[in-house]
């Protein structure tokens, strides 16, 4: 790539993850969010991506700036409106806007992304019909929520779709966690979750 590009990581705080409360408790919660920031942060760094937290919560911010990441301010309007604001302070360079919530996410399919990204958009929908990643050059229409996929395929048709299970699969629920026994010992969670 002749020109650096930029991954987004939108992170709000380290606490949520409510569908998790029958099995994780809220310090189990807060600690799975941070193992995820952690390997989504490594998979852009190892990827060779300029890497760029956008968020307002204090304690984001330093674990931010203790892994030497760039940091841009969440003007607090949700998810698109994030994105949309560190998108235009890039001066159409090209980037990559990558969810936190990715257990298996590497940075061979964050390469990947890069590589299809030079010429077009691309778009990585989830297993849910959301959008995980987003990657293109300059202003995108974003349009986070339920459905986004079908939104931002709508946009702009003329995007490539990356099918990667490393990429589309997020924890959303008990059932995508349990698909992953290494992230509940990587939290210390011991109990309500039954690996398949």
């Amino acid at each position: 790539m002749a020109q650096q590009t930029t991954a987004i990581l939108p992170i709000r705080d380290f606490h949520g993850m409510t569908r998790l409360s029958s099995v994780l408790s809220a310090s189990e919660r807060s600690a799975l969010i941070r193992e995820l920031c952690d390997r989504s942060a490594t998979a852009a760094l190892g990827a060779g991506l300029r890497t760029v937290v956008v968020s307002s919560s204090r304690d984001v911010l330093s674990w931010a700036a203790r892994r030497e990441l760039d940091s841009f301010p969440d003007p607090g309007e949700g998810l698109s409106r994030a994105a949309h604001d560190a998108v235009a302070s890039l001066n159409r360079s090209s980037w990559i806007v990558l969810h936190t919530d990715l257990p298996d996410v590497s940075w061979r399919s964050l390469v990947q992304v890069a590589e299809v990204s030079v010429g077009r958009p691309v778009l990585v929908p989830s297993h849910d019909g959301g959008t995980n990643v987003i990657a293109s050059t300059g202003p995108f229409p974003f349009s986070y929520g339920g459905g986004s996929f079908h939104r931002h395929f709508s946009a702009v048709p003329d995007a490539a779709i990356i099918s990667n299970t490393e990429l589309s699969i997020d924890i959303d629920g008990p059932a995508q966690l349990a698909a992953f026994p290494h992230l509940v010992e990587a939290v210390g969670s011991n109990h309500g979750i039954e690996p398949l």
